[in-house]
């Protein structure tokens, strides 16, 4: 949905649609031209906030038009964004909320100047917050 809302409001930007390995059902749709699902038997995720089994087509069909791309970060790039988000910005960002700055730290998405990148929720149980940052 954000990512849609952005491309309305800006469409001369770039936009990439980050999401997690397995659940990336936005991304394979975009590169696909058309809806694709997750598929089955998806893999165990804590980006319980992107877990959606199949994209609205309202929002593909706005990403989709504005040339959205998209791609998929893992578990651990995930779980590392939140432990750096912490330690160096002070900001509790719970695992749904730092796939895009995932993508950032491990170059999946190309940085400029103008590089814009959203870290939301601190939604996020505290024992897996702790177990997670303390790794």
């Amino acid at each position: 949905g954000l990512a849609a809302g952005a491309a309305l409001a800006l469409p001369d930007v770039p936009i990439t649609v980050v999401e997690p390995e397995g659940w990336d059902d936005m991304a394979r749709s975009l590169a696909a031209g058309e809806i694709v699902p997750v598929g089955p038997n998806p893999p165990p995720t804590r980006c319980d906030a992107l877990q959606t089994l199949r994209v609205s087509p309202i929002t593909f069909g706005i990403l989709h038009a504005h040339g959205a791309k998209g791609v998929a970060v893992s578990e651990d790039e995930v779980a590392h964004a939140m432990r750096v988000a912490f330690a160096r910005l002070r900001l509790v960002v719970e695992p749904g909320g730092a796939v895009a700055f995932a993508a950032v730290l491990t170059s999946k998405v190309a940085i400029t100047e103008r590089t814009l990148v959203t870290l939301s929720g601190g939604n996020v149980d505290p024992a897996l917050y702790a177990a997670i940052i303390t790794a």
